[in-house]
């Protein structure tokens, strides 16, 4: 599945930084028009944006009440976006999200949940039988990394997904390949580090939530750089695509310390 960025994209779309890491999504888990999906984790709700005119149902769940709230008005256009307040590993979390899910997806999120082992249970219990999981995070210790949760071993993961209830599951991570790497590195990487160096002495620490970042504390007032600033990563997205798919994707050994892990898990 593609999601190529539309015209109407770059006015209507919740403002994002460029949603790269989108493509594991479309790239790793098929979805259809019929498929009632949940995401736990949705930031500003961009993918969301685009995923929605796609299935039936899309279900969005985020820790903190303000982002809810924000994914609520910025998504109300959308009659099949339901937008939840809950913990993915709070025991009430079943009871919250309602009904079984035919996915589950969480992009970059897993590394700052503190009790994995309760949310994969509660992502498993969440889905219908048959249903997929997909969980891309980078899987890097601090202080490089700033989540709270890594692993050194595959075999530690593949525990917890048994525990958890998953039938089935797969293992692997994606790297960028080196055409989407380039372009990537020059036109968004390097001026970013440039930006983000400016504002260092605002930022005392790197945030664990949506919520308590730079872009969601100042979204209000970024609006209107919305325009040139989806301009600029619908550029980028076209560039990149000239080399094909941005991810390649394989199956990893037991050693994943350091990757760009992927789980993908079957209830």
């Amino acid at each position: 599945m593609t999601v190529r960025i539309r015209w109407s994209d770059l006015r209507r779309a919740p403002l994002h930084d460029f949603p790269l890491r989108d493509e594991i999504l479309h790239l790793l888990m098929p979805l259809t028009s019929a498929s009632d999906v949940l995401e736990i984790g949705p930031g500003s709700g961009f993918t969301a944006f685009r995923l929605a005119r796609l299935v039936k149902r899309l279900t969005l769940v985020d820790v903190a009440e303000v982002a809810v709230e924000a994914l609520r008005k910025d998504l109300s256009g959308f009659g099949n976006v339901h937008c939840v307040h809950a913990d993915a590993t709070h025991a009430e979390f079943k009871r919250l999200i309602g009904s079984n899910f035919d996915a589950a997806f969480a992009l970059d999120v897993f590394e700052y949940v503190a009790d994995p082992a309760a949310c994969l249970s509660n992502l498993a219990k969440s889905l219908r039988r048959g249903g997929q999981l997909l969980l891309s995070y980078p899987n890097v210790p601090p202080p490089v990394g700033d989540g709270v949760t890594y692993f050194d071993r595959a075999a530690e993961l593949e525990l917890l997904l048994a525990k958890a209830g998953f039938s089935e599951w797969e293992i692997g991570a994606v790297r960028l390949r080196p055409w989407a790497a380039a372009v990537y590195h020059v036109l968004h990487e390097c001026p970013m580090a440039v930006y983000r160096r400016l504002r260092a002495r605002h930022r005392p620490e790197r945030p664990q939530t949506y919520e308590a970042t730079w872009a969601f504390r100042h979204g209000r007032q970024l609006l209107r750089y919305k325009l040139p600033v989806h301009l600029a990563w619908w550029g980028l997205d076209r560039i990149m695509r000239l080399g094909g798919p941005f991810f390649s994707y394989s199956r990893v050994g037991d050693d994943i310390r350091g990757q760009q892990v992927v789980i993908r898990a079957w209830r």
